[in-house]
């Protein structure tokens, strides 16, 4: 993230994430060909604008862009009961492989290393997140993805314990995804991304080297959901094409 104050030059918005300058546009008070050197404040008052405003309205456009963790079109291609099946076959039962061999490895660490604060923050970390998935992927096994079954062969969708419309367990569901999304830059931090020194143990290293596997595999997951099925459910619940991209 840039760090914005009225002495913030044009040029350097350019250069921060996208949305930053396209905000500044949709202002008026630039526009392409102006010139890059001038500074916000200077900018704003030659227009008789509060830079207070604008420096309000650019915050919210000061995050980084985000890059897709794969190529979404197999997926959109897919029949939707397809879609769902692949989503279980390969990441839930990934996670039901991988989240009891990192729970142990990271209790493993701690004992190694003699119970560092870190390595504790570590394990307990990873004992939360594991508990939250499981549970996580048992909710959409019994009560998201046999409606969306449902809704893919044109039957009348079963009630679960969330109701006959898959808009309910949707929401929870991206709620729970970012919350996972904090889980995982907590991790991060607390493994300075996933870094094994030189003189680390096997163990340290193979762990690390696991726990990076598990986040790439989660963004993967999460957006095939999020950006893919959620939305083609929906649709098909709304009567739309199900096969279309969502």
């Amino acid at each position: 993230m840039l760090k914005l104050s009225a002495r913030t030059t044009v040029g350097e918005l350019m250069a921060g994430p996208p949305a930053l300058y396209a905000t500044l546009k949709s202002t008026g008070l630039f526009r392409d060909g102006d010139d890059p050197g001038v500074m916000l404040g200077q900018l704003c008052w030659s227009f008789g604008f509060n830079p207070a405003i604008l420096l309000m309205m650019l915050e919210g456009a000061n995050v980084p862009e985000v890059v897709p963790p794969l190529d979404a079109a197999p997926f959109r291609a897919m029949a939707l009961a397809e879609l769902v099946d692949h989503i279980e076959q390969t990441h839930h039962a990934y996670l039901r492989e991988v989240l009891p061999k990192l729970t142990a490895s990271t209790e493993a660490l701690l004992s190694e290393a003699g119970g560092t604060e870190s390595l504790a923050a570590l394990r307990d970390e990873v004992q939360r997140v594991a508990a939250e998935l499981d549970a996580h992927i048992r909710h959409e096994e019994e009560a998201l993805f046999p409606m969306v079954r449902d809704l893919a062969s044109h039957t009348a969708v079963r009630a679960t314990r969330c109701g006959d419309a898959v808009g309910g367990p949707i929401a929870c569901m991206e709620n729970e995804h970012t919350a996972t999304q904090r889980s995982l830059g907590k991790l991060r931090e607390l493994t300075g991304d996933y870094a094994a020194a030189a003189d680390a143990s096997t163990l340290w290293r193979e762990t690390m080297a696991e726990l990076e596997r598990f986040d790439r595999d989660m963004q993967e997951h999460i957006y095939k959901e999020n950006e893919v099925l959620f939305p083609r459910a929906l649709d098909a619940q709304r009567g739309q094409p199900q096969a279309a991209a969502g």
